[in-house]
């Protein structure tokens, strides 16, 4: 008897240690479960996915096409031959990484400064749209007129990659009408060409001019050297006649000086000549691999891809609500369900009025569902 007594307590203790055991395994995943809350609220999750799928079509068939202009730019200069691999380790742009005056590196940071832009944004483009000719600027077509917006619109459509192997440059433009797009990125080079040979100083070019202002400064004082010999012939006209020692030296070294400023000027003259020359060679060159395109199809948007993944996201948030009020639910019952009540209390002390306009809402969907019922 005492067995029989001992084994039913190690029974009795097993059925509330499992209980127990149970109870604080609060939250549990049942896929099978899951599939079939899913089946029974399969109405509500196709009416969801369908209103989605519908607003996300009408949005797009709202939205333009757009059509993408691309050049490609080939290098030029000097390049790095270590810059793939410093680009792969990120040391581009490193102490000791110079840039050659002639290279083209620098031509993505040009087409990017806000001065291309602003000159890509002054200018009126005319185009044709269907066979129809229009004429517009970017502000009319963004429909802006701040300066900084305007620039950060112009970002928006404008695109420049390069090649960190080959070091060719790719510039793109997406805009609604394919003409101009092209026109857009046929003036992002003609800015390039003009920032290049008329405001970036190369060494040759400051070479230029630092001759140029040295050449001046020895024509001015090769002209006041003539000037000073001139003034003393004319003051001793009969010098050759009533040559006096002192008068001969003075004449000597005037004449020598005129000499000597002569010399320096044609040297530099000579040196002005050949900086110029370099400064003509050193010039960056826009090589055009690619002429900008005139898009024939369009770039974007993709309708029918981005429908599908609406449609995919929006059943995936289904079910991921599905399983988080499973969980929620799970977590209310047993063992936390004194715990949810005192919550509940609290937040219905701590907010009355929202409480009391939930339990309204509440109580008429009740209704609501009654009547329904009524009615079948």
């Amino acid at each position: 008897m005492e067995k029989r007594l001992t084994i039913h307590k190690t029974h009795a203790e097993n059925a509330s240690d499992n209980s127990s055991g149970g109870a604080g395994n609060q939250f549990e995943i049942n896929p099978l479960a899951l599939m079939r809350r899913v089946i029974e609220k399969r109405r509500l999750i196709v009416a969801i996915c369908s209103l989605v799928v519908l607003a996300t079509a009408g949005y797009m068939l709202l939205q333009p096409n757009l059509y993408t202009s691309r050049s490609t730019i080939l290098p030029s200069g000097q390049g790095d031959n270590f810059s793939s691999l410093k680009a792969m380790v990120g040391l581009t742009g490193a102490i000791g990484g110079q840039v050659d005056d002639n290279s083209s590196t620098l031509f993505p940071v040009i087409l990017k400064s806000d001065l291309v832009r602003s000159g890509v944004l002054a200018k009126q483009y005319d185009f044709t749209v269907d066979g129809e000719q229009m004429s517009q600027t970017l502000s009319e077509y963004f429909g802006l007129d701040d300066p900084d917006r305007l620039r950060d619109a112009l970002a928006g459509i404008t695109k420049v990659d390069t090649d960190s192997r080959t070091g060719e440059i790719a510039v793109l433009v997406e805009t609604q009408y394919p003409s101009l797009s092209q026109a857009i990125l046929r003036e992002y080079i003609s800015q390039l060409e003009a920032y290049n040979l008329n405001k970036r100083r190369s060494g040759a070019k400051n070479n230029e001019m630092y001759l140029a202002r040295q050449m001046e400064s020895a024509g001015s004082a090769l002209e006041a050297a003539e000037d000073s010999l001139e003034a003393f012939r004319l003051r001793n006209a009969a010098w050759a006649e009533f040559a006096s020692p002192q008068v001969m030296k003075l004449h000597t070294r005037l004449q020598r000086e005129v000499e000597l400023r002569s010399r320096a000027y044609l040297l530099l003259q000579e040196q002005f000549e050949l900086a110029k020359f370099e400064a003509q060679k050193d010039v960056p060159i826009v090589r055009i691999l690619d002429q900008p395109t005139l898009p024939t199809q369009k770039s974007g948007p993709f309708r029918r891809n981005i429908v599908i993944l609406s449609a995919i996201l929006s059943f995936g948030l289904m079910v991921f609500g599905i399983m988080i009020a499973d969980l929620i639910s799970q977590a209310i019952r047993g063992a936390n369900q004194t715990t949810y009540d005192e919550l509940k209390d609290d937040v219905q002390k701590a907010f009355p009025r929202t409480t009391h306009i939930v339990e309204r809402a509440h109580k008429r969907v009740s209704r609501r569902r009654e009547m329904a019922s009524v009615d079948r």
